[in-house]
């Protein structure tokens, strides 16, 4: 009996005595000995408090086995603020000290369970997770093995899986050695007969870790070998575990079929592919030793075919001549990594960049989509057999809804399978990381069965915690030094598929706001009154009928839509309920917390900085808090009109109102779309923000706010947009409305003009490419006001003039800007500021003060020492501005703004005296540099009027 064996009964959970019973009598086959006690063969030895030898005895032989091992696979821990002693070191293996337990909550804190409901069992308690870890772990490289197999076409050449990549992966505790040792086993080239009459059976890898082209071709291939006769005493054995096969199965809990790959729950789900007819032979789920073995192949392909569809996918948008521009990347960890496969639908041009000359210019008139299109199909026929490998192999995943009852594995779940499933499921985490619900929609076949695949795991005690652990990625691989055999392989934690999940759930949830109020086809023919002749109609008519609504309700967009949503809020409740019964109800509390919602009625809190706090911690403060505050539902109505309708506090109040009762299903399917869109992909950081507000009941009404990008003569200043989407959205573009001018005084930018309009192509109030019906989004118009219009020198803006930058028109036109910007963007805003943004305006103030301050000084050194021209692009015949407010210089308007910032944190008022430039409160000037600048602003205007 070897302590190998023994240890890795007890990590399954059996008891000290019945172990070593089991494997007195299997002749230390542990795979052999866990059947035969989950059978129950050793029911009659009692379950006594045997805890303190076994973890004894466990101790020292797992130490053997890690050393073993080790020889195989390598690990160095890089993470220096992670792991920075030995006895740090000892926690990744569970061994934890008083003094690092508070280190080992990073990651959603898996150790830090402390409420006193009971729940199951997990087998990676004690193991370190962490979303900042950083592990290097030397892997061997294989050498390409290739074998020639029979099968029904012929012979065919296949590879073998090495033990390289069996074994590949960051490890945890003793996982190398269970995978190591099932390796072993299985590539050994002879087994006894199990009748025990002398003959031996060659064992061959290609048996067991052969990469066929078709998963059911590994499975049926593997179906005709796995049982190979004794030609000596006719005794057949399972080549995986030696046993005899005609007893029952220890692995069976009673007889089933196996000619369903869903669960017994999932009956309602619709097919995803013809993998549904998948039905491998029963002799395939006879031991755990076949579990381990099928499951590491079949993961091991569906991780390689995802890869080589992402590259297929990109290749082909290459090929078609024309590249989709750079994503939104997503930092996915603190680890550094951002992952750009996401697909979304803007690309957002940067701090202080003017991107493009002249207004509105997004594009070509015509767009050329060659390549998307080639992209499209790629990622089509990728997705087809992505999907159709998660359903085939999902069948060998434990499930204790299996069709017909469990299996004892679908409870016992061997630690090779717990590895696999830790180490090959990355495609997980890249799927749930596309940040797009309508590209996963568009995807749905794939996105279905992912969710199957989800609910399969998280239905089982032992696999449901995966899914709410940080997941670790590889990051990086490099040939190891001065060895040509090995390579040595970065692993940096990432997100659990539950944390990135809930950014899906949040999209999927503003779509079905989207829908609220819109009736599906099926609905509709329910509230529906039936007709003389229907109510005369045959049975067999009814019928006719009612298959004729499934089908409508199949080809119905927002039905279709609405059941995407709904499924995916499912499997994220599914989760959570199963991590409930896993980790406790504390843990998921806690894991909730951290995740990102969005808030309603603004409950955002108001995010403070210590005032000692790095330029680093406030930048992450801000962005952490403005990611939160971003996107929220809040009640923008203030009663009702004459006529009883809502009305709002909102430049459309009376279009809003005027269409109060009117229902189009496509409007709601497009305003669905763009809340799905919207909640998660608007743009954050600490140079620059979008914040949007929707009213709760009209989603239809919404706010907007931007602060002004880093570099710009807008910078960190807040400017306010109504807007509304009409009956005809998406056909028409949104109605947008400038709402941050003074009182309709300041025209910012010549696209911004004093009256609210917003000159943009997108908007068709400009030339240029307008609106596209179905694919253009208001997402696109407020990152083009943000980067195309909110630019470095909006003077270019103006055709005619696009050429002109850095000329003293140009300067002259950014320093009045830039004193508009202090005396409105800023000083107004901060002092009223408006609704919603009440919060928000005052907690972006107040946490970039110290930035603003340094940004006044280098302006105040800009400026050219001129009082602000408000509408200083209305048309020469206008009369002149006589609002006593226009009349002010920069010092005036930095230093309302200085004592307002001191105000917002509470500081005492301190004294802003007027710089020794000759200027005064008045803000007037002298000296021949004025005259000059007054002679080049003058130039400006008559060029302005001509314009005009």
């Amino acid at each position: 009996m070897s302590d190998a064996a023994l240890v890795q009964l007890l990590d399954m959970g059996i008891p000290l005595g019945r172990a070593k019973a089991a494997l007195k009598r299997t002749k230390g086959d542990s795979m052999s000995a866990a059947e035969r006690v989950f059978a129950g063969e050793f029911d009659e030895i009692p379950s006594d408090d045997e805890g303190d030898d076994a973890e004894a005895n466990a101790s020292g032989s797992a130490q053997k086995i890690t050393e073993q091992v080790k020889q195989v696979v390598t690990i160095s821990n890089s993470d220096e603020d992670m792991v920075e002693d030995d006895e740090d070191a000892e926690m990744i293996y569970g061994e934890e000290d008083d003094d690092g337990y508070d280190d080992m909550d990073d990651g959603f804190g898996y150790d830090g369970m402390s409420d006193d409901q009971p729940h199951a069992s997990d087998p990676y308690a004690g193991i370190f997770f962490s979303k900042d870890r950083v592990e290097e772990v030397i892997e061997p490289i294989d050498d390409d093995e290739f074998e020639t197999v029979p099968t029904p076409s012929g012979n065919t050449k296949i590879k073998i899986l090495g033990r390289g990549a069996w074994m590949s992966g960051c490890p945890e505790g003793g996982e190398q050695s269970f995978l190591f040792q099932l390796y072993n086993t299985l590539e050994e080239g002879q087994m006894a007969c199990s009748n025990n009459c002398g003959h031996s059976f060659t064992r061959k890898n290609q048996d067991f870790f052969g990469l066929f082209p078709t998963f059911p071709q590994y499975t049926e291939y593997l179906a005709n070998s796995i049982r190979p006769k004794c030609p000596k005493c006719a005794q057949i054995t399972c080549l995986a575990c030696g046993e005899r096969v005609d007893r029952p199965s220890a692995l069976r809990s009673h007889s089933h079929s196996l000619d369903s790959v869903k669960g017994k729950d999932r009956s309602s789900a619709t097919p995803t592919t013809n993998a549904e007819s998948f039905a491998p032979a029963e002799s395939l789920f006879h031991c755990a030793n076949l579990q381990g073995a099928v499951l590491g192949i079949g993961l091991h392909m569906i991780d390689q075919n995802f890869k080589i569809g992402k590259d297929q996918t990109r290749k082909a948008a290459l090929a078609g001549g024309k590249v989709t521009p750079p994503t939104k990347k997503r930092k996915t960890g603190s680890a550094g990594e951002e992952d750009d496969d996401a697909d979304t639908t803007f690309q957002y041009f940067g701090k202080g960049k003017s991107a493009v000359k002249g207004t509105g210019y997004a594009g070509e008139l015509a767009e050329d989509r060659t390549g998307q299109i080639a992209a499209e199909k790629a990622q089509a026929a990728a997705d087809a057999l992505v999907a159709s490998l998660l359903q085939q192999v999902s069948v060998f995943l434990p499930n204790p809804n299996r069709a017909g009852g469990g299996l004892a594995s679908d409870y016992h779940v061997h630690p090779t399978v717990l590895a696999h499933l830790r180490r090959r499921s990355t495609f997980v985490n890249d799927l749930l990381r596309n940040d797009s619900l309508l590209d996963m929609s568009k995807r749905g076949d794939l996105y279905r069965t992912l969710f199957d695949w989800l609910e399969i795991v998280s239905d089982n005690e032992s696999l449901s915690s995966m899914l709410g652990m940080p997941s670790m990625r590889p990051a990086r691989s490099v040939q190891t030094p001065n060895d040509p055999t090995s390579s040595t392989i970065t692993y940096e934690g990432a997100p659990s598929p539950r944390e990135l999940l809930e950014n899906v759930v949040i999209q999927a949830q503003a779509a079905l706001r989207g829908l609220q109020g819109v009736q599906s086809a099926d609905e509709e023919e329910k509230d529906r009154k039936l007709t003389e002749e229907e109510l005369r109609a045959s049975k067999a008519e009814v019928d006719r009928l009612a298959q004729k609504r499934v089908e409508q309700e199949k080809n119905d967009e927002n039905s279709v839509l609405k059941a995407f949503c709904l499924r995916i809020v499912r499997s994220a409740e599914t989760i959570d309920k199963r991590l409930v019964d896993t980790k406790g109800k504390a843990f998921v509390e806690r894991m909730k917390a951290q995740l990102p919602r969005i808030e309603e009625g603004g409950n955002v809190e108001e995010a403070v900085a210590a005032e000692d706090e790095t330029d680093e911690n406030i930048i992450k403060i801000y962005e952490e808090w403005a990611t939160k505050a971003r996107f929220q539902y809040i009640d923008l109505s203030t009663g009702s009109t004459t006529v009883g309708t809502p009305a709002f506090k909102h430049a459309y109040s009376a279009s809003a109102s005027g269409i109060e009762n009117n229902s189009a299903p496509k409007r709601s399917l497009a305003i669905a779309k763009e809340l799905a869109i919207l909640t998660t992909n608007l743009p954050v950081a600490y140079h620059s923000t979008i914040f949007l507000r929707v009213d709760e009941t009209r989603v239809d009404v919404l706010k907007a706010m931007i602060t002004g990008p880093e570099g710009t003569p807008y910078e960190n200043g807040c400017y306010l947009f109504d807007i509304f989407l009409p009956l005809e959205y998406n056909v028409k573009s949104p109605m947008v409305k400038y709402m941050t001018t003074n009182g309709g005084k300041f025209r910012y930018n010549p696209n911004l003009y004093s009256d609210g309009k917003v000159c943009l192509s997108l908007l068709g109030t400009w030339a240029g490419p307008g609106w596209i019906a179905g694919q253009s989004t208001l997402l696109q118009v407020l990152i083009s006001i943000q980067s195309l219009i909110l630019c470095d020198e909006p003077y270019c803006n103006e055709p005619g003039w696009a050429n002109d930058g850095g000329s003293p028109q140009s300067k002259a036109y950014n320093a009045n800007v830039r004193r508009m910007v202090l005396l409105d963007a800023m000083a107004n805003n901060i002092k009223r500021p408006p609704h919603p943004f009440e919060n928000e305006i005052k907690t972006h103030f107040r946490l970039k003060a110290k930035t603003i301050r340094q940004q006044i000084e280098k302006w105040r050194a800009l400026d050219d020492k001129q009082e602000i021209l408000g509408d200083n692009w209305r048309d020469k015949n206008d009369p002149e501005n006589t609002n006593p407010e226009s009349k002010r210089g920069f010092a005036h308007c930095a230093r309302e703004v200085l004592r307002l910032l001191d105000e917002l944190e509470g500081k005492p008022p301190g004294e802003y005296a007027v710089e020794p430039s000759g200027e005064g409160n008045d803000g007037k000037a002298g000296g021949a540099k004025e005259k000059k600048e007054k002679k080049t602003v003058s130039k400006l205007k008559a060029a302005i009027g001509k314009s005009k």
